[in-house]
């Protein structure tokens, strides 16, 4: 079924962006990717009709919809700084300290337990008592109320307040309910009350590392714990071109003669699990890829994302913080060698909605740095710089 004409609709054509996610890495990556549309695209990326965002990739749409471009993004992302001004700072993930406390009170009985299992033989094994010993850790390590309060310092000192009807633009940002299972759409219809910044808190809450996030009495995690991108959602809304940038792909490694020189597993269990995420994630992506292209012919969307052997992407934990400048360039380069590849393709498609595209061939490998780093840029580089610290500690 060919896709209607863009004159056929008799209206302009509504245009979405999409951020997957993918952790922090991923989000840095998404911004270079970002920067990169701005130069090759003629409509800014802050000009777009609607943003969804989900987990790390919420924490950049939440941005775009304030008014936040992708070069201050890069900038922040790229620059490094002691003293910061403005929005003050805070540490963007916090310990659980008070929840760990309160799961220490449950010792006294599980090592009551533990002791009566080596004494008796009947009944709970050692070993049952050694897996009940694990109720003793919280429901997440960390939690991600520093992300809430810097994003509600900066909407509010952007736009004078935190409400989704504040925003510049249209906004969803998806989180999952833990005890149902439902993936709920912050900014969408019965929605639309709870603050943006408590929003990007939820959906960026990576079960295990971070504490759920309770939102009307509901406890909320990751949004990408039950898609990676939820294009339908900017079907749905109207989305005649689907901009999606998606950082998360799986790695094909070469055994033989690949850079890593062999096997993934002889690296170790993290190498494992971190590929076994990306195979799983990417899977659905292309489930609801060839469901959407299937289902909403008429729909055009575009996915943004590295390529199978880029074995930089995958040798960064999606929670790496110390190499967003690398990342950052990197999501900048990557987005520019694609567009390249598949110029004619991608111009003729954006052609179809209205939007001109540069040559990619006739711009820098990277951006050019800015000589000057913007308020939000010191801001958020300082906390991010404050939490890496932490973490190397840990």
């Amino acid at each position: 079924m060919p896709r209607p004409r863009r004159e056929e609709r008799h209206r302009p054509s509504r245009v979405a962006l999409v951020c997957a996610g993918g952790g922090v890495t991923g989000a840095v990556y998404e911004i270079g990717c970002l920067r990169a549309l701005e130069d090759v695209l003629d409509r800014s990326v802050l000009d777009l009709d609607l943003y969804v965002g989900i987990s790390g990739g919420a924490f950049v749409a939440s941005l775009l919809a304030a008014g936040v471009s992708p070069r201050e993004m890069y900038d922040e992302a790229t620059c490094r700084t002691q003293t910061p001004f403005g929005v003050a700072t805070v540490p963007i993930y916090r310990l659980g300290v008070s929840a760990l406390l309160k799961r220490s009170l449950r010792a006294p009985r599980l090592l009551r337990e533990a002791l009566m299992a080596a004494l008796n033989t009947e009944g709970r094994t050692f070993s049952d008592v050694a897996l009940s010993v694990l109720e003793l850790l919280p429901p997440g390590l960390m939690d991600t109320s520093g992300v809430q309060e810097f994003l509600h310092g900066v909407f509010r000192s952007r736009l004078g307040g935190d409400g989704f009807d504040d925003l510049k633009r249209p906004l969803f940002v998806v989180a999952v309910d833990l005890d149902s299972g439902e993936a709920v759409a912050f900014g969408g219809k019965g929605w639309r009350h709870v603050p943006v910044s408590r929003a990007v808190q939820a959906s960026t809450a990576l079960p295990g590392l971070y504490q759920p996030v309770r939102i009307d009495g509901r406890d909320y995690v990751d949004g990408g714990v039950k898609k990676t991108a939820h294009i339908n959602l900017a079907i749905k809304n109207g989305a005649d071109l689907v901009i999606c940038v998606n950082p998360i792909v799986p790695f094909l490694n070469d055994t033989t003669s690949g850079p890593l020189r062999g096997h993934l597993s002889n690296r170790g269990l993290t190498w494992v699990l971190d590929q076994v995420m990306r195979i799983m994630l990417h899977g659905r992506m292309q489930y609801g890829l060839e469901r959407y292209r299937r289902e909403h012919p008429e729909v055009d969307i575009v996915v943004i994302e590295p390529s199978r052997d880029d074995t930089r992407m995958f040798s960064y934990n999606i929670m790496r913080y110390d190499a967003r400048r690398t990342v950052a360039e990197h999501g900048y380069r990557s987005a520019i060698a694609s567009l390249r590849r598949h110029r004619a393709r991608h111009r003729a498609l954006f052609a179809r909605h209205g939007i001109k595209m540069r040559d990619p061939a006739r711009l820098p490998v990277a951006p050019a740095e800015h000589p000057h780093r913007s308020t939000l840029a010191r801001t958020l580089d300082s906390s991010l710089d404050r939490l890496d610290s932490r973490l190397r500690l840990r």
